[in-house]
């Protein structure tokens, strides 16, 4: 087996990265390959884009995000990243049980005696209308039932992680500042979440 050197795994992490020189690959396809790009600040994934890729037209991102191709949603380290919707339906269940930690690191005391698995039934019982909504519309809804925690709480455990959602168009798209309204992943995009691994 060959060890790689520190600078030749350095090179190679840039070159997985797409980092040392520009690919000729098409933005849904890089997309694929990189595993993702964070999406926190909206326009981060433009900017990721064209310093990886030689023929990058924003026009071609945002036209993905409208065809429902690639989605904003929570992942990794509970932040928003944009990524295939292939790959948002099939890792969307194996990091539920982190993104439920994450959340509950910065709002245990808020959330302590809540049911999470109750909560997620009730917010899911919310979004079935198909009405996009922003956190705190989704909170609002349910702060009746549970006022202990507080409506940013709620929200926050509702759509970061117990309700896999999708954050909609004209948010993300190029040059456009819109506000989050939240859609659960499926109805987004037709199709069901892969569930995750049997443990073991």
């Amino acid at each position: 087996m060959t060890v790689l050197s520190t600078r030749a795994l350095n090179r190679a992490t840039l070159a997985r990265q797409l980092l040392l020189d520009r690919a000729g690959l098409r933005p849904l396809d890089a997309v694929s390959h990189l595993g993702g790009l964070q999406a926190q600040e909206p326009q981060e994934p433009y900017v990721g884009l064209h310093a990886r890729l030689r023929a990058f037209a924003p026009a071609e991102l945002s036209a993905l995000l409208t065809g429902r191709q690639v989605v904003r949603t929570h992942l990794m380290r509970r932040t928003v990243h944009l990524v295939t919707a292939e790959d948002a339906l099939a890792w969307r269940g194996r990091h539920e049980a982190m993104l439920r930690q994450r959340v509950l690191g910065v709002y245990r005391a808020e959330l302590a005696g809540v049911d999470l698995d109750d909560l997620a039934e009730a917010a899911r019982a919310v979004m079935a209308d198909g009405r996009p909504r922003t956190m705190a519309e989704v909170a609002r809804e349910l702060v009746g039932r549970w006022p202990e925690p507080g409506k940013r709480a709620l929200g926050e455990m509702v759509v970061a992680a117990l309700v896999p959602m999708a954050q909609l168009p004209p948010r993300g798209l190029w040059r456009q500042k819109a506000g989050v309204r939240n859609l659960p992943l499926t109805t987004w995009l037709g199709r069901d979440i892969a569930p995750p691994p049997a443990p073991g």
